[in-house]
């Protein structure tokens, strides 16, 4: 079957696009394990401040959307709207009772964990600052909070005294709860003008305040900057499945497209403010992006139709918000597909958007096929996923596929002219009870051999500029609305189950002060890569699963 078609249509294309290289209907069925990476590359791991701080309520730290979407009493924190606890848990949380209230303690724990990063041999550490405890209402008129400076310069410090170079994300999806209260007409990333299109105002002012202390206070550390983290996710998931998950705003049709362009519209304002006083400052300079997310769907056949579903869903996930921040707009294909339902940008925007990268973020996990369909109740993709054949993980949708990872890799060079690019996450879940079971992990081991041997192929076969490559995560913690049910981390963490006065429910069963940390197996094949700069062959590492 040919790979492209000039008589057949695909929905939302002139004409279909080609089969994806570098895989055409045929997929590597084993690994090669061995050669080297460029100089200089960034092996590195990733956190996030919700998920592993704690100490939800010290220090002046104010309220976030999480900490209200998974109930956690807030009653008194700045920007709280619980005035009586038990707070209310969010019927979309999957794990209810678990909250991030203590998570992996590193608030209090973080001396102890970059020692341990030191020992590892870790040089690049990706984390997030928490907006709520740099500015505990988001609004600076409010007050800034220097006792969350004073955490973050402290950590940033002990990483700089191990040699760790840090990337550091503004916005990892904990909002400050004072800034979304719908009751109020306080929208958020979702707010809307008198006429229904979106606002970008007062968030982009809110948030460009908020990185501009960010940068003021750390920029002499930090070197390379993300402005945002899978806005995909909490656009999009915010509006069912993840926070805030509010009535007012479950239109899928609508309100993800809203928040993107608002979450866009800001991001372009902070980039530019940061290129204007920061980046060519001698001490304060540096780099800055956002980070995206993307899966790669892989057609179901050569059939012509079932490319064109593949490259909607890409598109529509990656292109979204890539296309306007590399190339100036969204999509073409989104475009045709959903009309007046995609917000458009002004010239001045367009403008203030294009280029507004200095290199390309990209976070990726798994691969599943796609073939396409004309149901209605797919749109906007069109198209129908299944993940047969793949291996799976334990998170529900996560599927492994090494080749997948080098598709997506070759897509964004392609896409947008070899831009550098550094992998910000990939990892894999595996469950566990004891420390035990947690440390032995081929599963994972093999994960990251296939996915690391399939990157260098990208690089030295293909030409593409992959620059880093972040593994997630350091530590296991808080996955979100699963809680602590799933575990993604290098480092097992045995979180002391106990007791916790301020969950909502199963107040005995919750993260405590108490913890130990134990070097996951994959950790180790990991030292050994980082060592070498180069694919190291897993079977030494593994072991049998308990």
């Amino acid at each position: 079957v040919s790979t492209q078609s000039t008589w057949v249509t695909c929905r939302g294309f002139d004409k279909c696009p080609p089969f994806p290289e570098p895989y055409v209907g045929h997929y590597p069925t084993s690994y090669t394990y061995e050669g080297s990476f460029p100089k200089g590359f960034a092996w590195g791991l990733g956190t996030a401040a919700y998920q592993i701080e704690g100490a939800y309520n010290e220090d002046g730290r104010g309220a976030t959307i999480w900490d209200t979407f998974t109930g956690a009493n807030t009653v008194g924190m700045p920007g709280s709207n619980c005035t009586k606890a038990p707070c209310p848990v969010n019927p979309s949380v999957t794990t209810p009772g678990y909250t991030g209230n203590v998570a992996c303690d590193h608030y209090h724990r973080y001396v102890d964990d970059v020692k341990l990063m030191k020992s590892l041999g870790l040089k690049h550490y990706r984390f997030s600052i928490a907006w709520a405890r740099i500015v505990p209402t988001g609004n600076v008129r409010d007050g800034v909070n220097q006792a969350g400076i004073d955490f973050y310069t402290r950590l940033l410090d002990a990483l700089h005294a191990a040699g760790i170079q840090p990337m550091v994300t503004l916005y990892h999806w904990d909002l400050p709860q004072a800034l979304f209260r719908p009751e109020q007409g306080v929208d958020g990333w979702y707010a809307r003008d008198a006429d229904g299109k979106p606002a970008a105002e007062p968030m982009r002012s809110h948030f460009l305040a908020f990185a501009d202390i960010c940068f003021k206070s750390f920029g002499h550390r930090v070197k390379r900057w993300i402005t945002f983290n899978e806005a995909w996710t909490f656009c999009v998931e915010g509006c069912g499945q993840q926070a805030p998950n509010h009535p007012n705003f479950q239109n899928q049709k609508v309100f993800p497209y809203v928040a993107a362009h608002n979450v866009l519209r800001a991001h372009a304002a902070v980039v530019e403010h940061y290129r204007k006083h920061y980046k060519h400052d001698p001490v304060l300079g540096g780099e800055i992006g956002m980070t995206n997310n993307c899966d790669w769907r892989e057609p179901k056949t050569t059939n012509p139709l079932d490319v064109g579903a593949s490259a909607r869903s890409v598109e529509g996930a990656l292109g979204w918000f890539t296309d306007p921040i590399m190339l100036g707009d969204y999509p073409e294909s989104m475009k045709r597909i959903m009309g007046s339902y995609l917000p458009t940008f002004t010239d001045a925007e367009k403008k203030q958007l294009k280029g507004s990268a200095d290199y390309f973020g990209l976070n990726h996990y798994g691969t599943g096929w796609i073939r396409n369909t004309d149901d209605p109740s797919a749109y906007p993709v069109y198209g129908v996923s299944d993940e047969a054949g793949f291996p799976k993980a334990q998170s529900s949708w996560l599927y492994g596929s090494g080749w997948g990872f080098r598709k997506i890799l070759n897509w964004v060079s392609k896409r947008y002219g070899n831009p550098p690019i550094y992998v910000t996450e990939s990892g894999w879940s595996l469950g566990a009870d004891t420390p035990a079971q947690g440390v032995v992990d081929p599963e994972r081991i093999m994960y990251y051999a296939n996915y690391t041997a399939e990157m260098r192929k990208a690089i030295t076969e293909d030409g593409v500029d992959v620059r880093g490559y972040y593994a997630w995560s350091f530590l296991d913690n808080f996955e979100w609305s699963r809680g602590f049910t799933e575990r993604f981390g290098v480092i097992y963490s045995d979180y002391g189950f106990g007791y916790d006065p301020n969950a909502p429910t199963n107040q005995y069963a919750q993260p405590t002060t108490n913890q130990k940390r134990y070097p996951k197996h994959s950790v180790r094949w990991m030292q050994a890569v980082w060592a070498n700069n180069s694919v190291v062959d897993p079977t030494p590492y593994l072991r049998p699963r308990l």
